[in-house]
């Protein structure tokens, strides 16, 4: 029994850095201001319409980049709101326009109609939305990242219907300060996956025995 308490230790170990690796990956010290309508660096906007507030998408893999734009928009008027994605769009930083896929499409309905989404008196709507142009398949569905950078510029055109409000929110942004991705962090996750497999491997065979 006593051979098993050093790949134990090992099994321990090996977890507990994965557990440090993926939180200090997942942690990003990128920072961003809105622009337009009005200048917030906390990323958020008001009128007596809507309150909305805005966090960047990150990328699917290992958090690389960033893939599209989250929002948390408040409905303050007496009437509903409806969010028209058709009439939805985004600006990337290299100046290409592109329609938006809405949180929770399936991919292959890229480029088909988005029924509108009512957002009732008081009430709130959390989604994200990524540009459409980025989604590609190749062996599956893949979304590329928008090629954000220091100091890159980028928007939402946020289509609203409703009582009193008719247009489309543009919504500009600006990459304060994007640090490049390091490839470090996930290549270190992966040894010390296959280190902490290795460890539950050799555990399991020294029990068996």
């Amino acid at each position: 029994m006593s051979n098993l308490i050093p790949v134990r230790r090992f099994a321990v170990l090996g977890g507990a850095l994965l557990i440090v690796v993926a939180v200090s990956v997942s942690v990003s010290a990128d920072s961003f201001r809105l622009l337009k309508p009005t200048r917030s660096d906390s990323l958020s906007y008001s009128d007596q319409y809507i309150a909305i507030s805005f966090q960047m998408r990150p990328g699917s893999v290992w958090g690389i980049g960033y893939e599209g734009i989250g929002f948390t928009i408040t409905n303050l008027s007496t009437q509903a709101i409806s969010v028209d994605w058709d009439r939805t769009s985004m600006t990337l930083p290299s100046g290409q326009t592109s329609n938006v896929i809405r949180e929770g499409t399936r991919f292959m309905l890229s480029g088909t109609s988005t029924p509108p989404t009512t957002i009732p008196p008081g009430g709130k709507l959390s989604s994200s939305v990524i540009p459409s142009g980025n989604v590609y398949y190749s062996d599956g569905w893949h979304v590329r990242t928008m090629g954000i950078t220091s100091g890159s510029q980028f928007g939402l055109y946020l289509a609203l219907d409703g009582v009193g409000i008719s247009s489309t929110y543009s919504f500009i942004f600006e990459a304060v300060e994007v640090k490049p991705p390091d490839l470090g962090a996930p290549i270190l996750a992966i040894l010390l996956i296959l280190a902490l497999v290795g460890g539950l491997l050799a555990l399991a065979f020294a029990l068996a025995i």
